[in-house]
Formats: structure tokens, C-alpha cells, sequence
């Protein structure tokens, strides 16, 4: 008897801590994946107010099931307890589905409102599709993050992303933001893609490793490598992060590199080249039917001429200075970020210094000063500062040069 109720003891806590429990979905745009990672396939997207049923907890994910016996994995950021008072459920065939919901086929339907233009920006989207492709796995990302992450416990509590006191970090890019940042991303992949897929993949592998401990954990940002010699990094909406060929060969180690793309997703987390056209951000509806992303090519549209004007005006903002109001904010998330990761966070320090010492030139399309010419001096001495006064063990987070030199030594 008392063999039994022993039992009895711990099936009933284990019976209650994987019961059924419903939630819903609160974005525009709600996307579920094979597995708990944003680099996951896509299994489905759903419209928000839809209902969910949860079956399995993993860190931020949640397993879930949808009524149309759909199952897959969505992170919290997407989902509420309880539907608002005013709140009505959106029909579940308004979902998304597989092969239309993979990251080629969202990227695809982007592409079919950026084609309808006339005037779209030149160069190829098929290219930047080709190069956003990831090629690791769940293993060899797990396998890839183990030395990093080892020093998490090193850095922790030193400061947060709440000590910032910036907000929300979490990430959410609609589909009228991802189709302004697939179109600027073809314009940039005029100067070409770096073909060594090694490096880009380690490049992506950073960016996971890095996203995987962010607010903006399940967001699916994508590192491209373009063929400049140039010490240059740009940040698009949507999460495409472009580094120059010279970004990279001018880091000495891991960090360093990390350092760049913490930065530029920054950018991209805070919407830093959207908060200048807020206003014409929030008029534009792309977003409100999923049904809209298949419809037969028509006239442009009043949204969609907007859209037209935000492409043409990001790109000039991406390839000009950018206010450095904006790089201390990125360069002081960008810090944390390496901190909460396990990355040595001094590795921003030592690029903020390479970069300032960058000689004045600009080329015909890219701008190498694009960090604010002249106030890159004051901005490493800031960021030293900064970093300095919050994590003062040098000595405490993953450096990697060994990886690093691997990784980039087709490169040097």
C-alpha cells in the first residue's frame, strides 16, 4: 500500500505539470516550427486571437497543438493567456501552411509584393534567398554554443538588458518590414556574396548563438558576407545582418566578431532605421489578410507605393552615417548581449578601436565611415567607458581565437 501511494505521490505532479492548457496567439503573424529555435523549418504561420493548445514546455518555446491537429513549437513572445474582452478568434483556414510557411516560401511571398514595382531597387532577391539558407543543424549549433555559454554563470548579474531601461526587446519584423529589408538586401548583394560557405555558416552559427540568448530569441536573423574590403556592417529590417569581407578580416577572435553582429542585430532589434519614418510605418497594411501574400499581381496600391518610398529611404539612410545617438544605444545592448551569451564583452571595445582608426575614404557605393565619421573616436572611448564600468574581469568571457583562426583562415 504505501509502494502504491508512493507512486501515486509522484505521477500525480508529473500528470499536473504536463496537463493541456490553452493560449492564444497575440501577433500579427504567428509563426510555428519544427523545433524550439527560431532556425527551425517553419511548419505553419497563424493569424493572431487564434487558440493553441500547449503540450510541452522547453525553456521560451512551448509544443503546441492547433485545432487542425497541426503541431510544432512557438515561443511565449507570441502568445497570451487569455484572449482581451474585445478580442474576436480568427478562422484557423487562414492558416499558413507547409511548404508555403518554410523560410523560402515567406521569403518568396515578400518577394511577389517587391517584384510588383516598377521601381523596386536594382538588383536580385534570388541571391540574397539563395545565401539565407542555413546549413547547420540543432547539433551543431548545440555543439557550437557549449564553449560560449559555459561562461555565462562568469558574467551574470553584472547588468541586464532591464538595467538599460529601454523597453521591450523582444522582436517581431511583419511582413511589410521583412519586404522593405529583402528589397535593400538586393540591393547590397550587388557587390556579391562571399562563396566560402564555411565562414558564412560560422558567421550564422555566431548570430544563432547569440539570438538563442536575446529577448529576440525567436526571431530567425540571417548573416551575409559581402566581397568588400571595407570595414563596414548594416543592419536591415527583418533581420538580414550584412557584414563586409574586411568586417571580419579585421577581427583577431571570436568575440571580436561577435561584437559586430551583436551591434548591427541592435540596430535591428531597437528598429533604429525604421523609428525615422514611424509614422509612415503605421499606416501601411500589408499585414492584415495572410490571404493578401497570393493574391494576382494589380495595380500598386496606395500601402504599397509607401512601401516604395520607405525602400528608397532606408537604403539612403543604410549606406549614409548613422546618428550616434543610435550607435551608443546599439553598442550598449550589443555589450550586454555579449554578456548574457558568454562572450568576452571587451571584444566591442576592441572593434569600436580598429574602427576608429579607419582612414576617411568613401567608395563609389559603400561607406566605410557609416558608424558616424566624426564621432568614432568618442564612441570607443564611450564604449570602453561603459564596458569598463560594468564588467571589469577582462578575463571572464569566451574569446575562441583558436575557432576563429580555423574559421577564417581561408580569408586571411
Amino acid at each position: 500500500m504505501k509502494t502504491t501511494l508512493f507512486w501515486l505521490g509522484i505521477l500525480i505532479p508529473l500528470c499536473l505539470g504536463t496537463a493541456a492548457e490553452t493560449v492564444y496567439t497575440k501577433r500579427a503573424n504567428n509563426y510555428v516550427r519544427e523545433g524550439p529555435g527560431a532556425y527551425f523549418q517553419l511548419v505553419a504561420v497563424v493569424p493572431e486571437n487564434t487558440s493553441v493548445t500547449v503540450q510541452q514546455r522547453k525553456g521560451g518555446w512551448m509544443n503546441v497543438r492547433l485545432s487542425n491537429k497541426k503541431k510544432g513549437w512557438m515561443s511565449e513572445n507570441s502568445l497570451t493567456a487569455a484572449l482581451s474582452a474585445d478580442a474576436r478568434a480568427t478562422p484557423l483556414e487562414k492558416v499558413w501552411s507547409s511548404p508555403k510557411a518554410s523560410r523560402a516560401g515567406v521569403s518568396a511571398a515578400i518577394r511577389g509584393f517587391a517584384e510588383k514595382r516598377d521601381d523596386t531597387p536594382p538588383g536580385s532577391i534570388d541571391p540574397v534567398l539563395k545565401n539565407a539558407t542555413k546549413t547547420f543543424t540543432d547539433a551543431s549549433l548545440s555543439a557550437f554554443r557549449k564553449p560560449v555559454e559555459q561562461n555565462k554563470k562568469k558574467l551574470a548579474g553584472e547588468l541586464s538588458m532591464d538595467d538599460l531601461d529601454l523597453g521591450p526587446m523582444a522582436y517581431d519584423a511583419g511582413i511589410a518590414e521583412q519586404q522593405v529589408g529583402l528589397g535593400i538586401a538586393a540591393r547590397l548583394g550587388t557587390k556579391g556574396f562571399v562563396a566560402n560557405k564555411g565562414l558564412v555558416e560560422y558567421a550564422n552559427l555566431i548570430c544563432a548563438t547569440l539570438a538563442a540568448n536575446s529577448p529576440a530569441y525567436d526571431w530567425d536573423f540571417t548573416v551575409f558576407i559581402i566581397n568588400d574590403p571595407t570595414m563596414n556592417g548594416f543592419a536591415l529590417p527583418g533581420g538580414y545582418v550584412f557584414l563586409t569581407l574586411g568586417a571580419v578580416q579585421m577581427c583577431s577572435d571570436e568575440a571580436e566578431l561577435a561584437s559586430i553582429i551583436a551591434h548591427e542585430m541592435a540596430h535591428v532589434i531597437r528598429r533604429h532605421g525604421l523609428q525615422e519614418m514611424t509614422k509612415r510605418t503605421v499606416s501601411v497594411k500589408a499585414d492584415e489578410a495572410f490571404n493578401e501574400l497570393e493574391e494576382e499581381v494589380g495595380p500598386k496600391s496606395e500601402d504599397e507605393a509607401e512601401l516604395d518610398e520607405m525602400m528608397r529611404q532606408m537604403y539612403e539612410s543604410i549606406v549614409s552615417p548613422r546618428l550616434y545617438d543610435y550607435e551608443l544605444e546599439a553598442d550598449r545592448v550589443a555589450t550586454v548581449l555579449l554578456a548574457e551569451t558568454g562572450y568576452d564583452p571587451f571584444g566591442l571595445v576592441r572593434t569600436a578601436q580598429k574602427a576608429a582608426r579607419i582612414p576617411k575614404e568613401r567608395p563609389a557605393l559603400f561607406d566605410p565611415n557609416y558608424m558616424a565619421p566624426d564621432n568614432l573616436s568618442n564612441r570607443a572611448m564611450k564604449t570602453e567607458q561603459f564596458v569598463n564600468e560594468h564588467f571589469r574581469d577582462k578575463t571572464s568571457g569566451a574569446r575562441l581565437r583558436e575557432r576563429f583562426a580555423s574559421a577564417t583562415a581561408g580569408i586571411r
